[in-house]
């Protein structure tokens, strides 16, 4: 086995080789984003009651008010209390009479409609309007977006091992074309199963893509910018949900959308192709040959030529290694030595559970985007945009104010922000002044979480030694799907109180923001190896270790996905 990390000092640890492959990986992020948040466009809920004739064939010119207020009670801001039903009155009377004098608006004497008339206004056409997922079928709505995330669950399952057997290129090649086709299936959906397929089929292909990306990012940079390649990939995904806002403001039928979004989407099929194999997965395979010619194009590419001596010293620094990993690896681990000791137990129930609030939380606040105050459209390019800056943020100060206090301050931050826009907007009524402080405290909140996504996976990383490092950063990728899978149904309750899903989301950030404070910090720490180590840095903290130094001879991002034998550890982005 050939060391890439002697190769990698002598080819610079982010050149123009590097940063090209990240700008052409980068734009995978634009399905990504498209196709988590798409339901917040093409699952849209406009206004609705019973369809009613005048909806159809109007003589008397009747205005939308007039004929809302014909068709259902109304409340205080002359909006249906119950846009499911109707006043029970014989229409076929009223269509006699030629008038609508015969209606009785009687709020005890109601039935279930008929038909429904949707407002399309905004769109002309969504999944709702389409399949009439309102009233008794309203949870089908949430149900589809449950479906998605269980399918971006199930893709990092599959394929975690494929992507270390077949190579990361063939991963992305496959999975690539597979959720293109998909998606191209969604478009052409024309009843909900069909739907709810499609979309299922897609979420388990961009994630299998994500596996094989993310991984193939961090094995051909140095250690000094993985931060920053880790946290400014996701920019991307801000970038592909933002494109929504032109995408939906031309096609307003969801059909069309989602055929809008496959063109965006379409450039990646060519860069897949284009993209050589990971050199480090190469040489880890025995690949030597193979390897040494990515290696060459990497020399052309960052203008540097590697000596004799480097190869050399690469070549046996690998045997070195791969003896040192045989013996390191004698014992199989597992994910149940997560729960086997005192110290490595607590620190997983802590981190764990800060996964699944991120998961939570931020598909809480994203699918929850349509319901906001304002125009949609231009709330999803606010959105976007504060999810941006709290990248920036986060790669400027990670190091500085330490993993542990920045997972806890985005956190509580969002917690904080989403409790106040949930009490400024129960107050607000028509007040235009604190309509838009609510909004901008969603806003906010959006711009926490989105920070504390990009700070935990790092955090998590060096948090557990490399024996149970793939297992640790993997189970906390499954709770943090699994929040995002409840995110849709918790959202749904607010047919029964409109302050209770953000009233939910809120409190769950601050008990997580709670429960980061009592990790041990791990900035600038070498990465621990053993048990041991990890159960000694719990219990006594890294002040106190003194002398008792912890080298590194692999560190994760290098060999972790070559020898995990569970839970792949790349699956822990916000995809």
């Amino acid at each position: 086995m050939i060391d890439f990390d002697v190769l990698l000092r002598a080819l610079g640890s982010f050149g123009t080789y590097q940063i090209v492959v990240f700008i052409a990986i980068l734009y995978y992020e634009i399905p990504a984003g498209m196709n988590s948040l798409a339901s917040v466009f093409i699952s849209y809920t406009p206004a609705y009651r019973c369809e009613m004739p005048f909806d159809v064939d109007d003589p008397h010119d009747l205005s939308d008010l007039q004929k809302t207020n014909f068709t259902t009670p109304l409340d205080e801001n002359n909006e249906p209390n119950d846009p499911c039903v109707r006043y029970a009155y014989n229409v076929t009377e009223c269509e006699i009479a030629g008038d609508w004098s015969c209606v009785e608006m009687n709020e005890d004497e109601t039935i279930a409609c008929e038909n429904y008339y949707f407002d399309d206004s905004i769109f002309t056409e969504t999944t709702v309007t389409e399949f009439e997922l309102i009233c008794e079928k309203r949870t089908l709505n949430a149900v589809g977006t449950m479906t998605y995330w269980v399918g971006i669950l199930l893709g990092a399952l599959i394929f975690g091992n494929i992507a270390d057997s077949i190579g990361r290129r063939w991963n992305l090649i496959l999975t690539s074309y597979g959720f293109l086709l998909c998606m191209l299936g969604t478009a052409y959906s024309n009843s909900v199963a069909l739907f709810f397929f499609f979309r299922f089929a897609t979420a388990v292909f961009l994630s299998g893509a994500n596996i094989g990306i993310f991984t193939y990012l961090m094995e051909i940079v140095g250690s000094n910018w993985r931060t920053f390649v880790g946290i400014g990939y996701q920019v991307g995904f801000a970038i592909g949900y933002m494109l929504w806002t032109p995408v939906a403001q031309k096609f307003r039928d969801w059909h069309q959308m989602m055929l809008g979004a496959l063109v965006l989407s379409s450039p990646f099929a060519v860069i897949a192709l284009l993209i050589p194999e990971s050199p480090r997965w190469l040489f880890t395979k025995g690949s030597d040959e193979k390897g040494k010619k990515i290696i060459r194009l990497m020399e052309r590419f960052n203008k540097v030529k590697i000596d004799e001596a480097t190869w050399l010293e690469a070549e046996r620094s690998g045997k070195e290694k791969m003896e040192q990993l045989n013996s390191t690896h004698n014992e199989s681990y597992s994910t149940k030595d997560l729960f086997r000791y005192k110290g490595i137990t607590k620190v997983t129930a802590a981190i764990t559970f800060s996964w699944f609030v991120n998961g939570l939380v931020y598909y809480g606040i994203s699918l929850n985007a349509g319901s906001l105050a304002g125009d949609i459209f231009l709330n999803n390019i606010y959105a976007g945009v504060f999810e941006i800056i709290s990248y920036i943020i986060c790669i400027l100060i990670m190091d500085y104010v330490g993993r542990r206090l920045l997972l806890s301050i985005t956190l509580f931050g969002a917690g904080i922000a989403l409790l106040s826009a949930t009490i400024v907007d129960e107050y607000a009524g028509q007040d235009r002044t604190l309509i838009t402080l609510g909004l901008s405290f969603s806003f906010i909140a959006k711009g926490f979480i989105s920070g504390s996504f990009a700070v935990i996976y790092n955090f998590t990383g060096e948090l557990y030694p490399t024996v149970v490092r793939g297992s640790g950063v993997g189970f906390g990728s499954v709770c943090a799907r699994i929040g995002s899978i409840l995110a849709p149904a918790l959202i749904e309750l607010d047919q029964f109180a409109d302050w209770l899903p953000n009233s939910i989301f809120g409190t769950v950030a601050l008990v997580g923001g709670g429960a980061a404070l009592y990790l041990r910090d791990t900035t600038g720490m070498e990465m621990m190896e053993t048990i041991e180590e990890a159960e000694l840095f719990y219990n006594r903290g890294r002040k106190k270790m003194g002398d008792e130094k912890m080298e590194v001879i692999n560190p994760v991002y290098e060999y972790e996905s070559e020898f995990a034998n569970d839970v792949p550890s790349n699956t822990a982005t916000k995809l």
